[in-house]
C-alpha cells in the first residue's frame, strides 16, 4: 500500500513541509483550488525540489493556473457555453484522476502505470468543434426511449456501511462490539447509554445480547437518524434507540437523573473531545456505584514529551481527522480517570485484533472504487472518509499509536475520603464531527 496520503498543505508547519515527500506534495496540491495554490506559493517558502515539483504539477495541470497572474475571470471574454464546455471537461478529468489515485494508493503504484493498466488515455486533445450542416438538416428520427437514469451514487451512510457492515459505522460488526461492551455488568432492570452508537450496529448487538435497553446518544445528526430509522426497522426502537445530540454537543440533561446508569459505553470518540476531563467527572456523577464506564480510543505511545515531535504517520493521522484532535497517553489516561474517582480495573491493547478489521474496510472501498462510477463530488466525499482510516491504520502500524479497550469503575467519592466533589459547570461538548 501507498505511504502517500492527503494532507492539508494550507495547515502543516514549516518544518514537515521542508521534509515532505514529494508524492505527498503534489497529492496536497490536487486538493488546492488555484487560488489556495497562489496564495500558498505567495506565503510559504519552498524547498528547491518542491519549487521543480509545483511547476512540474502547474504545467500538467494548467487548471490550477487560474488568476496567477493577477487576471480575474471578469477580465476574461464572456463564453458561457464555451465555460461549461470546460467545465464539464474539468470536472470529468478531475472524477477520473481522483480515482486513478486512489486505486494508486491502495494498489501501491504510479498513477501512469495504473492508467496504461487499464488502458486509460489521461491526456486527450480537444475535439475540433463540429462545421454546422451546408444542408438542410434531415428529418428527425423517432425519440428513442429514454435510458434509465444511472444509480444514485451512494450516500455517507452507505458509503460506510460498505466499509463496516450492514448499520455499522465503525470497525469490527456484532461480535467485536459484543466482546468490548461484555466489560460491564449486565441486569435486565439496568440502565445504560451509549454516547457515540454511529449508526447503532453496536448498541442494537449489545441490547440484543444481554436483553437489556441501551439507549444511545449521536452527535452526528445525519448517523442519528439512520441509526433511529435501522433500529425501528429491526424491531429495537424501544431496547435500542438512538436520538441526536444538540447543536451544541452533549449537555447535563443527557446525563440525568445522577446515578441512573450502570454502564456507560462510548467508541473511538474521546480523543476528540477537548475537555476530557470534565466529560469524565460527568459521566461519573452519572454513573451509580461501582458502574463501569467502557471507552475505546487512540492512545499515543510512550511519554507525553514534545507533542512538536512526534512521528511523521502520527502526524498525518491528525491532520487527516476531521476534527480536532488531543490524544493521551496511557500514563495521562490513567492519571485523568484516577483524578475523577475511578478504578481502573482494564487497559488493553487491541491495536493487533483491529487493524484487520481496518484493512478489510479499506479492501472494499478499494473494490468500490475499481467497480464503480462516482461524481466527483461524491468521490471527494469517498477520498475523505477512506484517507481518515488510512491515516489511523498507518499510525497505527508504526506502534506509535494504539488502539485501547479500557474498563473503569466509578468510585463513590465516599471511599475516596471526600465529603464533596466539584461538579463541572456544562457538560463538554462531544466532537461535533466524527469520522464515523
Amino acid at each position: 500500500m501507498s505511504n502517500t496520503t492527503l494532507v492539508n498543505l494550507a495547515t502543516v508547519g514549516s518544518d514537515e513541509l521542508q521534509t515532505m515527500p514529494v508524492a505527498v506534495f503534489t497529492a496536497g496540491l490536487e486538493q488546492m483550488s488555484a487560488d489556495a495554490i497562489v496564495r500558498f506559493r505567495r506565503m510559504r517558502k519552498l524547498s528547491d525540489t518542491h519549487k521543480v515539483a509545483l511547476e512540474r504539477f502547474l504545467n500538467d495541470h494548467p487548471e490550477k493556473r487560474a488568476g496567477q497572474e493577477g487576471t480575474s475571470s471578469a477580465a476574461q471574454p464572456s463564453d458561457k457555453t464555451g465555460n461549461r464546455s470546460r467545465k464539464k471537461s474539468s470536472e470529468a478529468t478531475l472524477w477520473m484522476e481522483m480515482l486513478l489515485r486512489a486505486i494508486a494508493w491502495w494498489e501501491g503504484m504510479d498513477t501512469d502505470d495504473v492508467a496504461r493498466a487499464k488502458g486509460i488515455k489521461r491526456r486527450r486533445k480537444k475535439k475540433k468543434a463540429a462545421s454546422p450542416p451546408a444542408a438542410a438538416a434531415p428529418a428527425p428520427k423517432p425519440a428513442a426511449a429514454p435510458a434509465p437514469p444511472p444509480p444514485a451514487p451512494p450516500t455517507r451512510v452507505e458509503f460506510v456501511q460498505m466499509l463496516w457492515g450492514e448499520g455499522f459505522s465503525l470497525p469490527g460488526g456484532e461480535d467485536f462490539a459484543v466482546r468490548l461492551a461484555s466489560a460491564a455488568d449486565f441486569t435486565k432492570d439496568g440502565h445504560y447509554l451509549d454516547l457515540a452508537p454511529g449508526l447503532g450496529g453496536g448498541t442494537r448487538a449489545v441490547a440484543k445480547k444481554y436483553g437489556v435497553t441501551l439507549s444511545g446518544i449521536e452527535a452526528d445528526a445525519e448517523f442519528a437518524a439512520a441509526a433511529a430509522a435501522i433500529s425501528g426497522v429491526a424491531g429495537m426502537a424501544g431496547t435500542a434507540p438512538v436520538r441526536a445530540a444538540g447543536t451544541e454537543g452533549l449537555d447535563m440533561e443527557d446525563f440525568e437523573p445522577a446515578g441512573a446508569y450502570a454502564a456507560i459505553f462510548m467508541r473511538e470518540t474521546m480523543f476528540a473531545v477537548e475537555e476530557r476531563g470534565r466529560m469524565l467527572a460527568t459521566m461519573h456523577k452519572a454513573l451509580s456505584d461501582e458502574g463501569s464506564l467502557v471507552l475505546t480510543d487512540f492512545v499515543l505511545a510512550g511519554d507525553a514529551g514534545d507533542r512538536s515531535a512526534m512521528p511523521g504517520a502520527v502526524t498525518q493521522w491528525l491532520a487527516a481527522e476531521a476534527s480536532n484532535t488531543y490524544p493521551w497517553t496511557e500514563a495521562e489516561y490513567r492519571a485523568a480517570l484516577e483524578a475523577q474517582d475511578y478504578k481502573v480495573e482494564r487497559f488493553d491493547d487491541l491495536t493487533a485484533a483491529y487493524l484487520p478489521f481496518i484493512k478489510e474496510g479499506l479492501r472494499r472501498f478499494h473494490d468500490c472504487l475499481q467497480n464503480a462510477k462516482f461524481p466527483p463530488e461524491t468521490l471527494t466525499t469517498l477520498m475523505r472518509e477512506g484517507n481518515i482510516w488510512l491515516a489511523r491504520s498507518q499510525a497505527l502500524e508504526t506502534g506509535q499509536l494504539s488502539f485501547v479497550h479500557i474498563h473503569a469503575r466509578r468510585i463513590s467519592p465516599s471511599l475516596t475520603g471526600e465529603d464533596d466533589v466539584e461538579e463541572p459547570d456544562a457538560a463538554p461538548e462531544h466532537a461535533a464531527e466524527n469520522d464515523e
